[in-house]
């Protein structure tokens, strides 16, 4: 059956609905399908790293931040008992707060101005094939009259979210709740450090805040375990590991929002990408790969994702070539395991070190030092360093760094610091397993950073 459209949507959540915003005006036909079109309200993807800023002013869409009240973050604060460290982007470059809903109904308004794209208010069911098991489209169930209907397409983009109703054909990924977040928002509040994202661990368990509009601060709590809180537990936790750490600027702030009970709970999951690679269909966004939200990577990744496969799509004449899709599939899913390897890392091991006594004071204490190790650690994480080596010699430094620190404070401490050795290489060995195609980088930078960590000490 001939296609209608070049390209079939599932999904215009904040992947879906950019790659069509970007696409769109080229000239290419897409149908952009979703159950709903109306604003979600969602605790994470509220904070846009200067990686992810960078990504659409490149595609020519950072007009798409403007007229909603978004706020510039300038860099990171980290806070542990008195003591406060802060580290600003690297050069000129800036981070955003918003508010998730808000943005994205700017980008769909931006991507269904154009005559181009067929707005499609409906379920997606089921992916189509042909006889050659090549996918061709989706039906779905259209929302105002429930009928089942068809769509036709040169190539389907599966980018419907958390809850992917279509890994299963076209992934073997797996899938893990590494904690929850519990979410507030804080009016009117003072921040230690305005126009920045601030870490907390003064805590057992870390939590992370940054503006998303002038007068709301966005609130993130961790709550570590695999399985959803009960109310209970959550307000013991609050008590416990939270509230006492609040500062003092914003603890009025933090208790009317608990007043209020306005908070909202989510699952933070982990998934490597590992795609199955099928003929007329790819996947996008967090249908594809997740990381914990700890970093604020999410958008990074969406907007870097949705950049390298738009560029192999743009380098088609037309879409009528199959053969040739699939080859731009297969370069886009190589190219991007390399561009996100760092965000997905990154992401899950902070979190391992966040809830690890002795790495977190190594890691305080270390980029407490200040100067070029620091600047390297923040580029990585705002997603401008995307250069593998630098990240796993800044994580092999932190590790040895907090051992030669604990062992020069008192001999016996070297049961602690071979632990810390031991605990960061159980972290960060299956992440870059799962992320990286040369595991060997980490084993390689262990041996040598050990190495000198034991020759320091008499062996």
């Amino acid at each position: 059956m001939k296609s209608k459209f070049d390209i079939c949507i599932i999904g215009a959540g904040m992947a879906g609905a950019t790659i069509a915003a970007y696409l769109a005006p080229k000239g290419i036909k897409i149908a952009l399908i979703d159950h709903c079109f109306k604003e979600k309200k969602r605790i994470v993807g509220e904070l846009l790293q200067p990686g992810a800023v960078l990504s659409l002013e490149q595609m020519g869409l950072r007009s798409l931040l403007d007229g909603f009240d978004a706020q510039p973050v300038e860099g990171y604060s980290l806070l542990q008992g008195d003591e406060k460290i802060t580290i600003p982007y690297p050069d000129h470059y800036r981070g955003m707060g918003l508010h998730n809903g808000r943005f994205l109904q700017q980008i769909r308004a931006s991507a269904l101005h154009n005559e181009s794209v067929t707005q499609i208010h409906g379920k997606a069911l089921q992916l189509l094939e042909n006889e050659r098991h090549e996918i061709i489209g989706v039906n779905y169930r259209e929302s105002l009259t429930s009928e089942i209907k068809t769509i036709h397409a040169h190539l389907t983009i599966t980018s419907d979210g958390f809850f992917s109703n279509f890994r299963e054909p076209l992934s073997n990924n797996e899938k893990t709740v590494t904690s929850y977040f519990i979410g507030l928002i804080l009016k009117d509040c003072e921040m230690p450090c305005p126009k920045h994202g601030h870490v907390f661990l003064s805590g057992p368990t870390p939590f992370i805040c940054y503006p998303i509009s002038s007068r709301e601060v966005r609130v993130l709590i961790d709550f570590p375990g695999e399985q959803l809180p009960r109310k209970m537990l959550l307000q013991a936790h609050l008590d416990a590991n939270v509230t006492p750490y609040i500062p003092e600027g914003m603890r009025n702030s933090y208790e009317q929002a608990l007043q209020e009970g306005g908070f909202k709970v989510m699952p933070n999951h982990y998934m490597a990408a590992k795609p199955i690679i099928r003929k007329g269909a790819v996947m996008l966004g967090d249908a594809l790969n997740m990381r914990h939200p700890l970093t604020g990577g999410g958008l990074t990744a969406v907007f870097s994702d949705i950049q390298i496969l738009s560029t192999h799509l743009l380098a088609m004449p037309d879409f009528n070539n199959t053969d040739l899709i699939h080859e731009k599939i297969e370069a886009y899913y190589r190219d991007r395991q390399h561009a996100n390897a760092n965000l997905n890392i990154l992401a899950n091991a902070l979190y391992g070190v966040m809830s690890n006594d002795l790495l977190k004071s190594s890691v305080f204490k270390y980029l407490q030092r200040g100067g070029a190790n620091a600047q390297e650690s923040i580029a990585i994480l705002a997603g401008l360093n995307r250069n593998h080596y630098s990240l796993i010699k800044q994580f092999c430094s932190v590790a040895v760094f907090g051992a030669y620190d604990l062992v020069r404070e008192n001999s016996a401490n070297i049961p602690k610091a071979t632990k810390i050795l031991s605990d960061a290489f159980t972290i960060i060995k299956p992440l870059a397993k799962n992320e990286l195609s040369a595991v060997a980088i980490v084993n390689g930078y262990f041996k040598k950073y050990t190495s000198a960590y034991f020759n320091a000490f008499g062996g």
